[in-house]
C-alpha cells in the first residue's frame, strides 16, 4: 500500500501535534528526561524577555517548575521538508500571575526522529 503525499503530510502533522502536546506536558510536569531526549544538543530558546538560553539552561529552568494551569490553543504545524514550525499560544499561571505566551518551536527530522532545535517565546498582552 502506497501512502499519498497528502496522507503522509497528515501523519507528520499528527506526529508533530503529539510532540507539541508532550512538550507542553513536560513543561508542566518538569519532565527534564523528556526534554533531554527530544531537544537537540544545539537547542536554543529565546525567552519572552529576550534572553537566549541553551539546552542546559532550559533543562535547569524546567527542573525548577512553577508553571500551572497550562492550556494551549491556536496550534499550527507548518511542514518545510525535514523541518517543521509549530506555532501556538499557551495560557498559564506562573509564580501566581496569569500569562499568555505565543511560541514558535522549530523541529528537525534527524535520522528518522523529530527533535526540537529552537523555541521563540513572546508574551501576549
Amino acid at each position: 500500500m502506497h501512502l499519498t503525499s497528502e496522507t503522509k503530510e497528515i501523519e507528520l502533522v499528527e506526529t508533530l501535534q503529539g510532540l507539541n502536546a508532550e512538550y507542553l506536558r513536560a513543561v508542566v510536569e518538569s519532565d527534564t528526561d523528556w526534554f533531554a531526549e527530544h531537544l537537540s544538543d544545539d537547542f536554543v530558546c529565546t525567552l519572552a524577555d529576550g534572553h537566549r538560553i541553551d539546552k542546559a539552561e532550559f533543562l535547569r529552568r524546567t527542573a525548577e517548575g512553577s508553571v500551572s494551569n497550562l492550556t494551549y490553543d491556536e496550534i499550527d504545524v507548518r511542514l518545510l521538508g525535514d523541518v517543521a514550525l509549530v506555532h501556538g499560544v499557551t495560557h498559564s499561571v506562573r509564580d501566581g500571575s496569569p500569562m499568555s505566551i505565543r511560541y514558535t518551536d522549530v523541529w528537525r527530522l534527524n535520522e528518522g526522529r523529530w527533535e526540537a532545535v529552537a523555541a521563540q517565546l513572546t508574551r501576549v498582552s
